[in-house]
């Protein structure tokens, strides 16, 4: 600051003087805030610009709008414009706040009436208003000005109210303020001026920014839509957002890549394999395309296999060919990926995508499809060696998960599997990528029942079970797999109504489909449930009937539910009001209420109370009949399963633990289908019916069932 309290002259501030060539330019101050517009006037004074006229603002908003209209059709140079801030609402009694975009798409309007071409009218003006010095706001301000043709903007820096001060206080406070002025605008003219000339290509840079920005917003809400209908299995709508994000924002080569994915999930080899190569040209250093497009060219040999054609078929041939090409090239590109920022490791993404690559390639089991001498088999093998020598150090023990997991399935394609399992599961414990290694386990369970039988896949599928893994469906299906494989059919009808209890989805994967193993099983299962169903609707049990099921499962629940106490007055209710009830077939062949009396008798003979001595005589006498037998094993078998189904149901809150147990208690006792009991229970029929609505799609056809 000058001694004389006003801003230096442009020759005190700095060396040179860079505004020298624009000081003829005709400035314009159309200011509404008087503390601002005094400011300029001092400023521009003291950078010796030649022509500084001021413009008083109109006396309303819409007035400062045609005024300014008007300066811009007749003035030459540059126009600084500090809009109003308020406007009068409707009736002239309330002050609506405005924002600055306002007043200029107010203004915008105006001009294009003049039959002018408003965006370079627009140019000619600068707006100069202050705000909060937050550079994400300031660019959009100035992104949404671009808009009206406004090349630029100065945003001051807000300044403190001087009304509380003291008159001396005052006057240095505002000469400090003035010079804080001085610094901002002179920085921002600086700026500004050099490229007025070429202020429509930097507003048009502007326009094509915001256009590009709009069009990404728009992209990414489409690519959030797919991800929602392909998590609904809805598959042509997931394909038609990913076609209007690509359409939207063409450069995002993860949009080609995601609609490619499910492209492949439709077999629809030909549209996945467009998608990929456009995604490789995006993405040229990304292996993930030349990945997808291996795997895809594998498929379609798959494909060709199953109609008949020969391994070595010239056509097969060149499948094959191209996917290795396309693996080398994806293999190459994983090692030569860069670090993503400075903080991670030097390889590690490197080796985590050779690690991703060669986990593909290690399961796509081409042996048992090829055999182990085609050549193409013995390539790609070659290629995973390779991979596994690229990833692996000599202490395995510091390896991250993708890595721990890559050398599990390695491991397991050398049929070493106490080394796949020790791998697997400890990369399951490493955090990161969990669900990735608990797939990778559920597959390992594949080749161990098939290589080792299915009790070793059981126990290894239980033991991932432990691990509470996100994904409990698949584990069902594939234990139902294996227990039918063992021949434990109960066990297999149970795993598998649970597997679809928990995903109902399932029936629509091809997998589903591809274990004949379990084909019996699971059409006996949806047969059952789904007569259950069609009965439901027409039978209406006798009110007798559900008044005692209702009772015996009131009973039973609260036998489960260890509250013993309520159990045996409820009991002792029975026994003075409704003796008979306990002599019911379905009573009789209760294991729940058998036990309890077996194990409450004892306790209320030796009680000193008459009652209690009563009640034990009652549940001895139960016991007595209970002994002599003739109980139908499979009624009882049916009961033992409805209790358990019940305590899960009921007591532990898990529907569909609830679901393995009714399937058991119904495959084991089919007849129950026709019983009166199965309907006038309050418990189990909403839950079979539930079952049976899940079951449902089940496509009998392909598993060769017919009813």
């Amino acid at each position: 600051m000058t001694a004389s309290g006003h801003p230096p002259s442009a020759t005190h501030a700095g060396t040179g003087d860079p505004l020298a060539p624009y000081r003829s330019i005709p400035i314009h101050l159309f200011i509404s805030d008087p503390l601002l517009r005094e400011q300029l006037r001092l400023i521009f004074s003291a950078l010796k610009f030649e022509f500084v006229q001021e413009h008083p603002p109109g006396g309303g908003y819409l007035e400062s709008v045609k005024i300014l209209a008007q300066l811009l059709l007749q003035k030459k140079g540059l126009i600084l414009a500090n809009p109003p801030r308020a406007a009068m609402a409707q009736g002239g009694k309330v002050r609506v706040a405005k924002d600055v975009t306002d007043f200029f798409a107010s203004l915008k309007s105006l001009l294009g009436r003049t039959r002018r071409e408003e965006r370079m009218v627009m140019a000619k003006c600068v707006p100069v208003f202050q705000d909060a010095q937050l550079p994400q706001k300031r660019e959009l301000t100035i992104l949404q000005l671009a808009r009206f043709g406004i090349a630029g903007a100065f945003i001051l820096g807000k300044q403190e109210s001087l009304g509380a001060l003291s008159p001396p206080l005052r006057k240095i406070r505002m000469q400090e303020q003035v010079m804080e002025r001085f610094h901002e605008l002179r920085e921002y003219l600086l700026e500004f001026l050099p490229q007025m000339a070429g202020a429509q290509e930097v507003i048009q840079e502007r326009l094509e920014e915001i256009e590009l920005t709009e069009r990404k917003a728009k992209a990414d809400a489409m690519c959030r839509d797919a991800e929602l209908a392909r998590q609904a299995r809805d598959w042509e709508r997931a394909v038609l957002c990913y076609k209007r994000a690509i359409d939207l924002y063409p450069q995002d080569p993860q949009a080609y890549l995601e609609s490619g994915r499910l492209y492949v999930r439709m077999r629809k080899y030909p549209r996945a394999l467009l998608r990929f190569s456009q995604a490789e040209e995006l993405a040229g250093g990304t292996p993930e395309p030349n990945k997808e497009i291996g795997i895809v060219r594998v498929l379609q040999v798959q494909e060709r296999l199953e109609q008949g054609e020969s391994p070595t078929h010239p056509e097969v041939m060149t499948l094959l060919k191209d996917a290795v090409a396309n693996f080398e090239e994806a293999l190459e590109k994983a090692r030569q990926a860069k670090p993503l920022t400075e903080e991670e490791e030097d390889g590690t993404r490197s080796r985590e995508g050779v690690a991703r690559i060669a986990s593909e390639l290690v399961k796509l089991d081409l042996k048992t499809m090829l055999g182990k001498n085609h050549p193409m088999v013995l390539a790609l093998g070659n290629l995973a060696r390779k991979a596994i020598e690229d990833v692996t150090p000599q202490d395995k023990e510091k390896l991250p998960a993708p890595q721990l997991i890559f050398l599990g399935l390695a491991a397991l394609d050398s049929m070493q599997f106490d080394e796949a399992d020790r791998l697997l599961f400890r990369a399951a414990t490493e955090g990161g990528h969990f669900q990735e290694a608990c797939d990778e386990i559920i597959h390992m369970g594949t080749v161990v029942r098939k290589t080792l039988g299915p009790a070793k896949a059981i126990d290894l599928y239980r033991r991932l079970m432990q691990l509470d893994p996100p994904r409990k469906a698949p584990i069902h299906y594939n234990l139902a797999v294996a227990y039918s494989v063992e021949g434990r059919s109960l066990e297999a009808a149970g795993s598998i109504a649970q597997a679809v209890y928990m995903d109902p989805t399932l029936p629509e994967e091809d997998m589903f489909y591809r274990n004949a193993q379990v084909h019996d099983v699971l059409g006996q299962t949806v047969s059952l449930f789904l007569e259950i169903d069609k009965r439901a609707r027409a039978l209406v049990p006798r009110e007798v009937t559900s008044k005692a099921v209702s009772l015996q499962e009131d009973v039973e629940k609260t036998i489960l539910a260890g509250q013993d106490v309520r159990a045996v007055r409820l009991l002792w209710h029975v026994a003075t009001q409704l003796p008979e009830f306990m002599e019911r077939e379905h009573v009789m062949a209760s294991k729940t209420i058998t036990e309890f009396l077996q194990r409450t008798a004892p306790i209320l003979a030796a009680s000193a109370k008459h009652a209690s001595r009563e009640l034990a005589a009652f549940f001895n006498h139960q016991l007595a009949l209970r002994a002599e037998g003739g109980q139908n094993k499979r009624l009882i078998a049916y009961l033992r399963y409805k209790s358990l189904a019940m305590r899960a149901l009921e007591v532990e809150q898990d529907a569909a633990t609830a679901a393995n147990f009714l399937a058991k208690a119904v495959l084991c006792h089919p007849e129950m289908v026709k019983a009166a009991e199965l309907y006038a229970s309050p418990s189990m029929l909403p839950l079979a019916r539930e079952l049976a609505s899940r079951l449902q799609a089940v496509n009998m056809e392909r598993i060769g069932w017919k009813d």
